[in-house]
């Protein structure tokens, strides 16, 4: 896996997809768990970001890292 990190947020890769892994199985995520790859992540995280009722930082971020590690152009924001 790639090391990516934001450039306005102390934020990597690996935690945009710990996140997404926490969405997929909630809170009592297990070791074993596999990670979700990267486009089942950026669904998972675009999901609960949209279903969000208030200005979820770290989605956006996740977001950002998730889609410029699948190729994407992106633009980071502070």
């Amino acid at each position: 896996m790639k090391t990516i990190k934001h450039p306005y947020y102390d934020y990597t890769l690996a935690d945009a997809l710990k996140l997404a892994k926490g969405i997929k199985y909630g809170v009592l995520t297990k070791p074993s768990d596999p990670e979700p790859d990267i486009p089942e992540a950026i669904d998972l995280v675009k999901k609960t970001f949209r279903l969000s009722t208030f200005n979820w930082i770290t989605g956006r971020v996740a977001l950002e890292l998730l889609r410029a590690a699948n190729g994407e152009d992106v633009k980071f924001t502070p």
